[in-house]
């Protein structure tokens, strides 16, 4: 095992790193949803002063007001007493707010829906029953609605809110608003009919917009038997229902849901007769071969389908291909995850890609596929017109047809399916990309400064020609929608900037994405063959994965770093996460084993140690078999020392300008920068060493055009040993300057900096670094100390262990 202690405490701190969130750090005139105070439905009710539910006769119930949601802050609560709304714990306790009107009856099914009337089941509901909501949307008005399940008493037991750019699903617990599910908002279509079903399953609701889950497990706050009526609101909006029905029979969902768990329960047996009392080797050779691999993989793909509450038509033909293809399974698996593991959507995408091109079944057709199934099941949005979902499966025709036309750069044709994800995933529509093909600068049209064009193309500009601020929304732009070619004309701020410099590295066939980081908004792109950050000022370590971009495992954008890596060896990727899927199928003092052979197998698969954490402490694991896992472990570890590294890390930083910072220079993820005209600062090795290359990351444009580099010995004096006349220079913007190594033994290192050029983004600094590495090897303590060691060296923590401990 490579190591895996050291890279385990590494995914720890990656796990429990701060999650920044960048979406508010631009103007942010984008259209991503809000958390609501006061909803725009509540204060459009408003306007005519508080509204009381008109409640007709339905059956034996009564209705009540859509109330909102009681955040819990005081600040709220008085602005909704102000506003006339009485809070939902207020009419709960309060009789006299639940005026008893008649109720409108229903048996099987209503027609000529009126809004805010109650209407009234004819019994109550049972598992496997639904309700189904058919109306008509126009888009010409708010889109704000809702949808409510409630008690003989009047209490809500499920409100379904529809809101712009976000569908909030609340339920009522006593004395507040209890959990809430947020989700993207659906695609109405102006003037067509749309259908939303809620399904009473055995502990939750399960909502559908036009058949298609839209919120999987809505727990119950009391028993569903207790819906005894049904109100609906439509405020404003043109939304017109026409009909409220109950069908008779069970919903799909449980008709096949008896034979879906029997496949799935057979393929756990198969699964488990290949593991249980099985050596490592054999479980190995089960997991590689075709069969073990189907079974291990269809498992949890089908698993992890079941856990949502959904059903797979495992008999379709193309979904069958699908789970009985090796390369396309292993693929679909070890892409990465899906934001609200919506794998049925997943497999079901790709299985009509398929269906509709037969050429999909392999190579780089297949690779493109998968990433468009994994990609878009969770919706894809226009940016420039935020209410407009993409078509995945047009999205997969359209890169196919410019795959051919060989358009793209070279990222596209050799990523892996999960690259491909941060490229057919793009936010710009069809006609965008083209745009950016068309109009790029064309020393920029090259995969290594495709998205770096955007600092050319895209002025940072706080206000526009009319002096109308970037914060006033879209009256910046006009009015016009965010297009590419929209940014290119008016400019923008941060999160302009990262779009398009995304959209245009997409356009060319190279991933990239959003990040958010603390007060703004970069982007990272895939930059020969390294994500790379782009008009960045935070780092790594402050960088988190855009809302509405999928990601793996953690938000943080380092785990795209963690992920590429994984990447790079797909067969040791694939074989190690089917070690860590069959070890919850072994005996406890079992999986330690296994878990333990999937790290070494890929030491960047991040869930593995997630899992070794709680199998290392299983108490019947003997202690021999963790020892002799340890043991291997520091063995390798010392042969590392002796190995080339980054003698940077983990030493100290002294300097005059900015001190209490300095030290972050010698890792990756922030910036130092000093607003003094000359600079001196010196880096402490803690011992000899043997020094072959400076790296200097510059921040920005803010480089030292000029700079001494001094090396000092034991006896502490310094002899100045290179210049910028030395360096090696890649890049105009957050470049690199590489200086070459010197034969003398080095314990400090001073640098002294002068001709700073100020940056970009209005700090007043002269210089500023992003990271110092310093490669080279440790040297033995010696009265020589001139003397070149080489790799002789150990590590003075670890001098007293030798190979015989």
């Amino acid at each position: 095992m490579s190591s895996w202690l050291i890279i385990f405490s590494s995914c720890l701190l990656l796990a429990t790193a701060r999650i920044y969130d960048g979406n508010r750090g631009e103007d942010d005139n984008e259209n991503y949803a809000d958390n609501y105070e006061i909803s725009d439905e509540d204060r459009n009710r408003n306007e005519n002063g508080p509204i009381e539910a008109q409640n007709v006769n339905v059956t034996e119930e009564d209705s009540l007001p859509i109330l909102p949601k009681k955040s819990g802050k005081d600040q709220a609560a008085r602005m909704r007493r102000e506003l006339g709304l009485a809070y939902d714990d207020e009419w709960m306790s309060r009789p006299e707010l639940m005026k008893r009107n008649e109720l409108i009856p229903v048996k099987r099914e209503a027609g000529d829906i009126e809004s805010n009337k109650a209407y009234n089941l004819p019994r109550q509901a049972k598992t496997g029953e639904y309700y189904n909501f058919y109306g008509v949307y126009s888009n010409q008005q708010s889109k704000a609605f809702s949808i409510n399940l409630k008690a003989s008493n009047g209490h809500n037991l499920l409100h379904l809110s529809f809101r712009p750019s976000t569908v909030l699903v609340m339920n009522t617990a006593l004395p507040w608003w209890g959990t809430e599910i947020r989700n993207p908002y659906p695609e109405f279509q102006d003037g067509k009919e749309f259908k939303i079903t809620i399904l009473i399953d055995d502990d939750c609701y399960k909502i559908f917009f036009n058949d298609e889950l839209m919120s999987k497990s809505f727990p119950f706050r009391k028993p569903a038997s207790e819906v005894s009526n049904i109100s609906i609101y439509t405020g404003d909006a043109k939304v017109r229902f026409t009909k409220i029905k109950m069908p008779d029979d069970q919903h799909p969902l449980y008709k096949n849901r008896a034979g879906f768990l029997e496949k799935i329960n057979t393929l756990k047996g198969k699964v488990k007769e290949n593991v249980e009392g099985k050596s490592l080797e054999d479980v190995k050779e089960y997991a590689n071969e075709r069969s073990g691999s189907l079974a291990i993989f269809a498992l949890e793909l089908l698993t992890r389908i079941s856990d949502e509450g959904e059903v797979l038509d495992v008999n379709n033909e193309n979904i069958a291909w699908v789970l009985n293809n090796k390369e396309a399974l292993e693929m679909l698996m070890t892409s990465g995850d899906i934001l609200n593991n919506n794998w049925k959507k997943a497999i079901e995408i790709l299985a009509e890609i398929i269906k509709q091109d037969s050429g999909a079944k392999s190579g780089l057709k297949l690779r493109l596929a998968v990433a468009t199934a994994l990609t878009f099941a969770y919706p894809v949005r226009s940016q420039a017109f935020w209410s407009n979902l993409i078509d995945g499966i047009e999205r997969y025709h359209k890169f196919v047809q410019w795959g051919e036309e060989k358009i793209f750069f070279t990222p596209f044709y050799e990523g892996t399916a999960w690259h491909l994800r941060y490229i057919v995933g793009s936010w710009q529509t069809n006609e965008e990309l083209v745009w950016a093909r068309e109009n790029i600068l064309a020393d920029y049209k090259t995969e290594d400064k495709v998205a770096d064009v955007t600092h050319k193309m895209v002025a940072y500009k706080l206000y526009n020609d009319k002096g109308i601020s970037i914060h006033s929304g879209s009256a910046y732009y006009d009015h016009k929608n965010m297009t590419l070619a929209i940014i290119h004309e008016y400019g923008a701020v941060c999160g302009g900037i990262s779009r398009f410099g995304v959209g245009m590295a997409q356009a060319h066939g190279v991933p990239a994405l959003m990040v958010g980081q603390p007060g703004h908004c970069a982007y990272i792109w895939y930059k020969n063959k390294k994500w790379t950050l782009g008009n960045d000022i935070s780092g790594w370590s402050q960088s988190t994965t855009h809302s509405h971009i999928q990601y793996t495992w953690k938000q943080q954008a380092p785990f795209f770093q963690v992920m590429e890596r994984a990447q790079m060896n797909l067969d040791n990727y694939r074989l190690s996460e089917k070690l860590r899927l069959v070890s919850k199928l072994a005996k406890p003092e079992h999986q330690f084993t296994l878990l333990e052979a999937a790290s070494t197998l890929c030491p960047h698969n991040y869930d593995v140690w997630m899992e070794l954490e709680s199998a290392i402490e299983q108490p019947k694991l003997p202690h021999c078999v963790v020892h002799e896992a340890l043991i291997k472990t520091l063995l390798d570890y010392r042969q590392k020392l002796k190995e080339k590294k980054n003698l940077a890390l983990d030493k100290k930083v002294t300097t005059d300008c900015s001190p209490d910072s300095a030290s972050i220079i010698l890792t990756a993820g922030s910036s130092w920068v000093c607003t003094q005209t000359e600079v001196t600062f010196v880096v402490d090795l803690e011992g000899p060493k043997e020094i072959t290359e400076l790296k200097l990351h510059w921040w920005g444009q803010s480089k030292a055009s000029k700079y001494d580099v001094f090396a000092a010995g034991k006896d502490g004096t310094y002899v100045k040993v290179k210049s910028e006349a030395d360096e090696t220079v890649e890049g105009w913007f957050n470049h690199w300057s590489t200086i070459p190594g010197w034969d003398s033994t080095t314990y400090k290192i001073k640098f002294s900096m002068r001709d700073g050029k100020k940056d970009y983004w209005g700090y007043n600094a002269y210089f500023g670094i992003r990271q110092l590495i310093i490669t080279g090897y440790e040297l033995e303590e010696t009265s020589n100390v001139g003397l070149k060691k080489g790799v002789h060296s150990v590590n003075k923590d670890t001098s007293n262990i030798n190979d015989g401990d």
